[in-house]
């Protein structure tokens, strides 16, 4: 059956056409060529492109050079041709495509991070404006959304050119920054270069003296807006705590401080400037609601092992600029100096050697330039201070393991050696101010925190004896016993007389507070029936108006910032205290100050109440002693020691902070030797293993070594 003829069209084409290409006629004549060489030689290549498509094979008469099919049907009968591959990509090829991929994906996460910023941006102002609007009603306070020019509180807006504009115009950028763009503080809190100028003033003028770490010379705005934004948010975010203008805007700063700590830890980013933020950070905290959510060490030690890689343990590199030198061992110092604060607090070991080379060998320090900023000789004074504690600490360490070995313990010579030592330290140091003829009211003040930071050192190590020693026996004039009570009131004192005067107490340090804190309630201790024959008549109501003078000072207005400022927890918890051990009313609670101003204590209603608990500091629950109690015919009269069966009075500082905190029980219990503080909470382990996290193992282990303390 001969098949009718089809149409021409691209695949089957009826006859060759002279209007085809040159590139067809040479496809076709080359065809018919392998046709005739295949049929000549008997070896066929293959059906051709019609009977391909039918599934047989071509069948050729003698001499033709088309096939039988393709004749009848009228086709071309064409052989089959090799369909062209597509070449494979090549090495640099697949590199290429992955890069483009790798780039996509980059700018897909960054416009997702952008995203999840500004939603986290909408519920700060959005929970600053609740939280501003829940304590007043006036609209006048809240200013943050009208400086950048938000229209809804509750709504971001994208209008910050003006800020920009005003960033940029007031503070040029270097060379090669222009792409740069103002912190997220800065566009969203719209501060404007005037007040950046006044929020810088006021660190330098209120912060940095109590905490000397930066040059006011080497730490400016229009030098750390552009180059270290991390620190540049720290600075602003903690002086706008006492930004009397703007009185809500540490609501919102404050989260982007915190902000740009998790992304400077998650970047790794690592240079002295970040390690100075962390450093401020710690020490002055954002306020929380329970003592336990404060992560005040954590940041801390980060900047620590930060300081260690940066190598600020060692001298400078000789190529340094003299103020970047003094900067990085400024740094240092202060690290330094913060640890072994935090280790004598808590109870742990610090993470600094005793032996470290710089502070060793900084007694002299101050003096090596010209440029030294004025509150270098302080600094100096506290390192020499804080290693003479970790002196007293290994020596109490060995005495601890003699206690283990079964040899005699004697702790109480030793912190009596130490109480000496100093006491003749501090006084060197005070003689060294003095003769700083050109110091500012602000070095006088500083040179008096030292002070008042020496008189709590001698506390505890002498709390320490006076705990040991109440287990022999301690009579009214025992040296322990008057020392003691000295160092406490001079803690006071100094707070109170020379301190809260000048009216710049409300910028000190947390810990300040802490140190003032915990020698109000070492005095009241001698309120209690057991340890009032150690008082005389004047001595008792000594006690009672100095802590009530105390608690007022620190719960007024000119102190406390808020009901959640350190100051005022602090107060709440002292007038608890010696409520408890003197339930009427002092007469010192009306007490006119020097400066004539009356004070009263200042108890917001959002201040988070002291909960009760089964023992108060310094009680701990029914314990023995280590020492057999002498007879009552071997002790003089008016002699107090601790009795068998009685609850154990710990008075280390220890203790004391575990019991503001409330978070744990504070101790435990060994019937056979002493009582040792207790296994740390959970909630610190759990900060621990944060921490180690962050690191290698080796560098985890100076972190998560918890230990007994040696008292």
């Amino acid at each position: 059956m001969i098949m009718p003829a089809l149409a021409p069209n691209s695949l089957y084409p009826v006859a060759p056409s002279n209007e085809g290409s040159d590139t067809e006629s040479s496809h076709l004549t080359q065809g018919t060529q392998s046709r005739q060489g295949s049929r000549g030689t008997g070896k066929l290549t293959g059906a051709c492109v019609h009977c391909k498509s039918l599934k047989v094979r071509c069948e050729f008469s003698p001499g033709d050079s088309a096939c039988q099919r393709c004749q009848a049907g009228n086709y071309q009968c064409m052989a089959r041709t090799r369909k062209k591959r597509k070449p494979a990509p090549t090495h640099e090829d697949l590199q290429e495509r992955s890069l483009n991929q790798d780039l996509q994906i980059k700018s897909l996460l960054l416009e997702f991070d952008k995203i999840k910023t500004e939603t986290k941006i909408r519920e700060w102002m959005a929970k600053a404006h609740s939280e501003t609007s829940s304590e007043t009603s006036d609209p006048n306070q809240w200013r943050v959304y009208e400086h950048a020019g938000i229209e809804h509180p509750r709504y971001m807006s994208h209008n910050v050119s003006a800020v920009d504009m005003a960033i940029t115009t007031f503070f040029p950028q270097g060379g090669g920054l222009h792409a740069l763009s103002p912190p997220n503080i800065v566009k969203h809190c719209g501060l404007y270069p005037s007040e950046i100028v006044e929020l810088f003033r006021i660190f330098f003028d209120r912060i940095n003296p109590f905490f000397s770490i930066l040059d006011p010379d080497l730490h400016t705005p229009e030098r750390l807006i552009w180059t270290s934004p991390f620190l540049f948010t720290v600075i602003c975010a903690t002086a706008s705590r006492y930004y009397t203008e703007r009185p809500n805007l540490f609501r919102l700063a404050k989260d982007f401080a915190r902000d740009v700590a998790e992304k400077a830890l998650i970047d790794a980013s690592k240079s002295v400037d970040v390690c100075q933020a962390y450093l401020l950070l710690a020490v002055y905290p954002v306020p929380k609601k329970r003592w336990a959510e404060d992560r005040s060490w954590l940041l801390m030690g980060v900047a620590i092992r930060m300081a260690l890689e940066l190598q600020l343990n060692q001298p400078p590199p000789p190529h340094l600029d003299v103020r970047e030198a003094l900067n990085r061992t400024r740094t240092w110092l202060n690290c330094f100096c913060v640890d072994g604060s935090h280790a004598i607090q808590f109870g742990k070991q610090p993470m600094l050697r005793l032996d470290d080379y710089t502070a060793r060998h900084s007694e002299d320090w101050y003096k090596t330039s010209p440029i030294n900023i004025d509150f270098d000789i302080h600094l100096c004074g506290y390192v020499e201070l804080i290693i003479l504690m970790a002196e007293w600490r290994n020596e109490i360490a060995e005495e601890d393991m003699k206690l283990k070995r079964g040899e005699s313990f004697d702790p109480v010579s030793i912190c009596v050696k130490f109480d000496g030592r100093l006491s003749a330290g501090i006084n060197k140091w005070i003689r060294r101010y003095a003769q700083d003829s050109d110091a500012t009211p602000i070095c006088v003040y500083r040179g008096r925190t030292t002070q008042l930071i020496a008189a709590y050192l001698r506390l505890v190590v002498l709390s320490l004896a006076f705990q040991q020693q109440l287990k022999r026996g301690l009579n009214r004039d025992s040296y322990v016993v008057q020392k003691s009570i000295d160092a406490a009131q001079s803690v006071i004192h100094i707070m109170i007389d020379q301190l809260y005067p000048t009216g710049t107490l409300r910028y000190a340090m947390e810990a300040h507070f802490l140190f003032v804190s915990f020698a109000a309630a070492f005095l009241l201790n001698f309120l209690r029936p057991k340890l009032l024959p150690l008082l005389d008549e004047g001595q008792y109501q000594g006690i009672v108006s100095l802590v009530g003078q105390l608690i007022d000072v620190l719960g007024s207005k000119k102190v406390a910032l808020d009901g959640r400022h350190t100051p005022a927890l602090y107060s709440r918890f002292l007038s608890s205290l010696l409520a408890k051990h003197r339930p009427k009313k002092s007469e010192a609670t009306d007490t006119i100050m020097s400066d004539g101003l009356k004070i009263y204590p200042q108890y917001p209603s959002d201040r988070q109440q002291t909960p009760p608990n089964q023992f108060s500091w310094p009680d701990t629950t029914d314990y023995r002693g280590d020492v057999s109690p002498p007879s009552h015919s071997d002790l003089p009269d008016g002699t107090v020691f601790q009795q068998s069966g009685e609850a154990t009075m710990d008075f280390s500082l220890t203790y004391f902070m575990r019991s503001v905190s409330q978070d744990q029980p504070a101790v435990g219990f060994d019937p056979n030797t002493r009582p040792v503080v207790a296994p740390v909470p959970v909630q610190w382990e759990t900060y621990e293993q944060e921490l180690s996290n962050l690191y290698n193992a080796n560098a985890s282990a100076q972190y998560a070594t918890s230990w007994r303390p040696l008292y």
